[in-house]
């Protein structure tokens, strides 16, 4: 079963039901950038593959900086198990086993002709597996997770069913909130709803509850500077602008070139697109609701003339705070000058 990129939460929701109805494969390769999926995969299998006290005689484990012969990992998965209906054997850290493809391919001999009382568990954290493995396991019955990071804007289809789960609801603007200040990293995220949930009395997760727990500000930060940039909210920019001052460490400058360019680049896109609504931004930008009413309320205020400057001048003052043509600037008056720019 191969995850491609834009399906890997709905692949990992399958297997890890498959293997909790008891449907375990005889070969697993759990491979790629996002540990979160592998992880969980991986400690499903050995819950459910044998009870703890059968672990003792038929739990092998191989780390990849460890292995100097591929033999001896073949020879244990050729081994019956003791007691026991099943033996579980697990080769981790590939990734570290020092390149050598060869050797490697050399497990093709038990993939051909594997045991059925045997689970082999490959992992490869941090890259894909390349070679002739991953189709072969395919080929044989087994199943293949390539576990890839979740791009920002899938983010929220991800977050939202584990929040659901966990017997909570959240708005869409609590969500961008949670989504854009934690980032695409999975086993964080989780982690912080975890202690979200230990720490509300309620079951609605709100912007400020997040603001709170987190350690962000719910009405002054780079995202409520976006939205009022994009609504032309002359006030709201001028309170933004004198918290970020206030409150430097916190509101990297940076940070709010990096947000402010790539918003005003997909209104240009927008500019051009098809269909100028919310739900015709979703679907062309790939975007969530939030970022698409932005888009919209830009898409009255700046024409496509003064985007494509508002773009051009973002790539100039990150080049003026580096220093570039002997021009350097502080970050206060950088912004204040930028933000001035984007509302005339």
């Amino acid at each position: 079963m191969a995850a491609k990129e834009q399906d890997v939460s709905a692949a990992f929701q399958s297997i890890c039901k498959d293997i909790t109805g008891g449907r375990i494969a005889p070969i697993y390769l759990l491979h790629g950038e996002e540990s979160y999926f592998i992880d969980n995969i991986l400690a499903l299998i050995i819950a459910n593959a044998m009870t703890e006290e059968e672990q003792d005689f038929n739990l092998t484990q191989f780390y990849g900086a460890d292995v100097t012969n591929i033999g001896e990992i073949v020879s244990a998965c050729r081994r019956y198990p003791m007691m026991a209906e099943r033996q579980l054997v697990l080769f981790r850290e590939i990734q570290s086993f020092d390149n050598r493809k060869q050797q490697l391919d050399n497990l093709s001999l038990y993939i051909e002709h594997p045991l059925e009382s045997t689970v082999f568990v490959m992992v490869c954290k941090t890259k894909k597996l390349a070679g002739k493995l991953p189709k072969l396991i395919k080929d044989k019955g087994g199943v293949v997770f390539e576990s890839n990071k979740i791009r920002d804007y899938k983010l929220p289809e991800v977050i939202k069913p584990y929040i659901e789960q966990k017997g909570l609801s959240i708005d869409s603007k609590a969500l961008e909130l949670l989504c854009n200040s934690i980032g695409a990293d999975l086993s964080r995220m989780f982690h912080e709803i975890d202690k979200l949930r230990l720490n509300m009395t309620g079951n609605k997760l709100t912007s400020d509850i997040i603001a709170k727990q987190v350690g962000v500000s719910k009405d002054f930060n780079v995202w409520e500077l976006r939205t009022a940039l994009a609504e032309k909210n002359a006030m709201k920019v001028e309170m933004i602008r004198r918290y970020f001052n206030a409150n430097p460490k916190a509101n990297p400058f940076v940070l709010t070139l990096s947000v402010l360019f790539d918003f005003f680049s997909l209104v240009m896109l927008a500019h051009y697109s098809r269909e100028k609504t919310t739900n015709g931004i979703m679907a062309e930008l790939k975007v969530q609701y939030p970022m698409a009413k932005d888009i919209i309320s830009a898409l009255k205020n700046y024409n496509g003339w003064k985007t494509m400057s508002i773009i051009s001048i973002i790539r100039e003052y990150d080049a003026k705070c580096k220093g570039a043509r002997n021009v350097s600037l502080s970050e206060a008056d950088a912004l204040q000058e930028l933000l001035y720019f984007i509302m005339h």
